[in-house]
């Protein structure tokens, strides 16, 4: 179980994160699902930092302080900063799912979480659906299923590669933001990542010089310029939840095929409003 806890709350990288930027002053935010979760994690990330701290005795550290923040200022998707500033936090380890705004005056460390999700499945799912398809297909996720996109890329370039069809697909899969952010007044500048899952897979356009870029709910991709998203199909990883709900809003004018964390595949198209 506290295996569990520490891999689903990436307790190791959030000690290297607090530790190598000497911080000592810690807010952890929240989302009304995960609170009951976090004596534990504090308990985890306590123990972690002790063992950093004993493993480098030469160097003199600080302890460090903990403070949860729950109920909000703003929405829990976006990092509270005026709550943190209320504790005087040098940053915020904020947990669940985000929108990456950028922060203006507190550096933050992001913990999506970890979903579970049928991989090999998964990937099958995608590949009928790609190669069924007369257009492009654009792979979109909830960042609680960023972890598992690096095999899934690996498992369908090796279904690509044994595909009796030598069919080629024609996919891209969407980038993670960003899982560090300093505060900048500029959105670019504010992200730093750490490294990418993923990037564009199997599609010779998306490496062309001029693009269009595109980013919502913490995912970004680029698209050749002559290309627009209305001429993609979507395939949706993850749960029917606000995330999805603005995806769908802003393409509504494309078709959408959803993998929902049941393993269940629904297909539906979207039309335009107006």
């Amino acid at each position: 179980m506290e295996c569990e806890l520490e891999s689903r709350f990436e307790v190791s990288r959030t000690t290297n994160y607090i530790h190598s930027r000497n911080f000592t002053r810690v807010a952890l935010q929240f989302p009304d699902e995960l609170l009951k979760y976090s004596t534990k994690v504090v308990s985890s990330l306590r123990n972690k930092l002790l063992s950093l701290k004993a493993s480098n005795a030469s160097e003199v550290k600080e302890d460090v302080r903990f403070f949860v923040m729950a109920d909000t200022t703003f929405g829990s998707c976006c990092v509270d900063e005026v709550g943190a500033s209320h504790i005087s936090a040098d940053c915020v380890i904020h947990y669940g799912h985000t929108c990456l705004s950028p922060t203006s005056s507190l550096p933050a460390f992001f913990v999506f979480g970890k979903s579970p999700m049928d991989i090999s499945s998964c990937a099958k799912k995608i590949f009928n659906y790609a190669s069924a398809a007369s257009k492009p297909v654009l792979v979109l996720y909830g960042l609680e299923y960023a972890h598992i996109i690096m095999h899934l890329k690996e498992v369908m370039l090796e279904a690509t590669s044994s595909s009796v069809s030598n069919i080629k697909l024609n996919f891209q899969v969407a980038d993670v933001t960003c899982y560090t952010m300093n505060p900048s007044v500029n959105y670019e500048n504010s992200c730093a990542a750490l490294e990418s899952y993923v990037d564009s897979f199997q599609d010779d356009d998306a490496s062309a010089s001029t693009s269009n870029k595109y980013r919502i709910g913490g995912l970004t991709w680029n698209l050749p310029q002559q290309r627009k998203m209305g001429e993609y199909l979507l395939f949706w990883i993850g749960d029917n939840n606000s995330a999805f709900e603005n995806v769908v809003l802003t393409f509504n004018g494309c078709e959408i095929g959803e993998l929902g964390s049941n393993f269940t595949f629904l297909t539906f198209t979207c039309v335009l409003l107006w």
